[in-house]
């Protein structure tokens, strides 16, 4: 007799749970070989061997490095997005001045967590996949914040600009930019850039 149904339905959880395992592996060799030797160095067998697997096990997941590539940028910006909820859940009702303080120092740190990963990227003579990286996160964050933070503060307040999610996503390519080629620019400098490119300098304190 074959196994019994309850037997094989739980096997299912296990099989996919595996194969989220040896995935996230491969994730988190990809990604260390972009920070280690930068992506046009790495190669689909120093993948696999920093992952401990085969390169079969490796293209049953995807068919080039590039794709597993591609697959780590949307990774890290996931995180990235995660940290965006976090901080969208936990503001103060009315009290924007905390608000962007909050979102200030949580965009630095997210710059400074990511930087070894993002000037890799820049740096190893693969501008496309860098471009690809910071177009693909201001695009999602942009989003998020005008169809969650922005609908929340329209409740509230007059919203003096137009274009909400170009001003998003120009305002925090230009932010990713200037702090990653001044990266001792200060909060409180940061800040007045956010407030007055969205006309919030009366709702907020500037040093």
């Amino acid at each position: 007799m074959g196994a019994p149904l309850t037997s094989r339905a739980t096997a299912y959880p296990l099989l996919n749970e595996r194969g989220e395992t040896t995935r996230s592996q491969i994730l988190d060799a990809v990604q260390a070989e972009i920070v280690e030797r930068g992506a046009t160095a790495m190669t689909v067998s120093s993948i696999s061997k920093r992952a401990n697997l085969t390169r079969s096990l490796f293209y049953h997941y995807f068919a080039t490095k590039d794709e597993a590539a591609s697959a780590v940028l949307d990774s890290v910006i996931d995180d990235f997005l995660a940290q965006v909820r976090h901080w969208n859940e936990g503001r103060e009702l009315g009290n924007v001045d905390k608000a962007l303080d909050d979102a200030v120092h949580l965009m630095c740190s997210i710059i400074d967590q990511d930087g070894p990963f993002s000037m890799s990227l820049a740096g190893t003579g693969n501008g496309q996949l860098y471009l690809q990286f910071i177009d693909r996160a201001a695009d999602r964050i942009a989003h998020f914040v005008v169809d969650n933070t922005v609908e929340d503060f329209r409740r509230h307040h007059e919203i003096k600009i137009g274009d909400l999610y170009e001003t998003f996503y120009m305002l925090i390519v230009g932010l990713i930019s200037l702090m990653r080629t001044h990266p001792d620019i200060s909060e409180a400098a940061v800040k007045r850039i956010v407030a007055h490119t969205l006309q919030i300098d009366d709702l907020v304190q500037l040093d």
